[in-house]
């Protein structure tokens, strides 16, 4: 074997671990749901509660 052949199959085997591993995230991540920029879920009724204290804070400020 030439010099480096080893070296080089590890970091093709590592490569492709990341890449089968970010695939199966990414396909995990599009089942679950909608996700947020932290990539955690949402949660539709949170998001409908923050609705509604961010509209009787909005009547609030506008009297």
């Amino acid at each position: 074997m030439r010099q480096g052949t080893i070296e080089i199959m590890l970091l093709a085997l590592a490569f492709m671990s990341l890449q089968f591993w970010w695939i199966r995230i990414t396909l995990k991540n599009g089942r679950t749901g909608e996700v947020d920029k932290w990539g955690q879920k949402t949660n539709p009724d949170k998001q409908s509660e923050l609705e509604k204290t961010k509209k009787e804070l909005e009547k609030i400020f506008r009297a």
